[in-house]
């Protein structure tokens, strides 16, 4: 039944654009690919045991790296891979240095990475363009057709965010997967068991920041823009927002967390100033009354079906 539930949300998914009522919705959605990717990239970190408050940061980086590559004549598709891999190197150099620190410290390390690339973005007006950021980026093209309006571009958008989906699923099952869950549980024990965890935790904090990097380059093809404001601290704090509220545990739980914060900011953008008001409230209920996320209630109640399906063929079995 999970299964099919989960196939028919992806039909759903791919025929939005078909159904929508006009552009805005189809706009949210492809926002909320990303965002979908973002978080993702975001938990795998978690997975390990850590976070990220420097996720906005790579973003960052890869939105530049991409902008800059295709405006010089590359191709954007290619741009984009190029930089996830350059956000994910500087993640692997910077984490092999970082990740040895415990705690708060590596929170504030990573936060002050963040800070460290929007005032570089502001500096290297040069390379960068500055506050005013670069305009007119290349779209993508893929065998010659350009995605340049929204319904063109979302098929592409939800592909990429599906595969991050898949691909973090199977990492998750793998035995890495499992050494990073051991490694976020006790990282003393895990070590006594023969098992690298800062190896562990740096390959996790260069995937997850790998991922961030090429989100970053996606949403700069799409809006063909960027700017040192597109990635602050407070993108950082959303991210992990959708993160807590939707469940930490498990890839339904970004899902759910990006299906219910992305359409915030876009309906409440006439109040700005309410915005991190609500995400703070939501923040502080959901670790109030569901500490394990809005996922956590799926899993409760799928636990649910199973013990009532197990009693009853018990139950059966006996009276037969």
């Amino acid at each position: 039944m999970y299964y099919v539930g989960v196939a028919v949300a992806v039909v759903l998914a791919a025929l939005l654009p078909w159904f929508a009522p006009n552009q805005f919705y189809i706009h949210l959605a492809t926002l909320g690919c990303m965002n979908l990717m973002l978080v993702l990239g975001l938990a795998i970190i978690a997975r390990a045991g850590q976070l990220s408050m420097g996720h906005g940061g790579f973003a960052l980086v890869g939105g530049y790296v991409s902008a800059l590559l295709s405006m010089r004549g590359w191709s954007p598709l290619l741009s984009l891979f190029i930089a996830g891999l350059v956000a994910a190197a500087i993640a692997a150099a910077l984490g092999w240095i970082i990740l040895r620190l415990r705690g708060v410290y590596f929170v504030l390390v990573a936060f002050a990475f963040s800070q460290i690339a929007v005032l570089l973005a502001l500096d290297m007006s040069f390379v960068t363009g500055g506050a005013n950021g670069l305009v007119g980026v290349p779209p993508i093209s893929i065998f010659g057709h350009v995605l340049l309006t929204k319904p063109q571009f979302y098929p592409f958008a939800l592909v990429c965010a599906l595969t991050t989906l898949l691909l973090t699923w199977l990492l998750y099952r793998s035995p890495l997967g499992t050494m990073m869950a051991a490694t976020a549980e006790n990282q003393r024990l895990t070590e006594s068991s023969g098992i690298d965890t800062h190896r562990v935790q740096v390959i996790a904090f260069t995937i997850g920041s790998g991922i961030a990097g090429f989100a970053g380059a996606l949403s700069t093809h799409y809006l063909r823009f960027i700017s040192p404001d597109s990635y602050t601290f407070w993108e950082s704090v959303s991210y992990l927002t959708m993160l807590v509220v939707g469940g930490r545990d498990g890839v339904l739980g970004p899902v759910v967390g990006v299906l219910v914060l992305t359409p915030l900011p876009e309906l409440l953008r006439a109040t700005e100033g309410l915005q991190h008001i609500i995400y703070g409230a939501m923040l502080v209920l959901c670790l109030m009354f569901v500490p394990n996320g809005l996922a956590s209630l799926v899993q409760t109640w799928r636990s649910r079906q199973r013990v009532a399906g197990t009693g009853a063929a018990i139950v059966a079995e006996e009276v037969t």
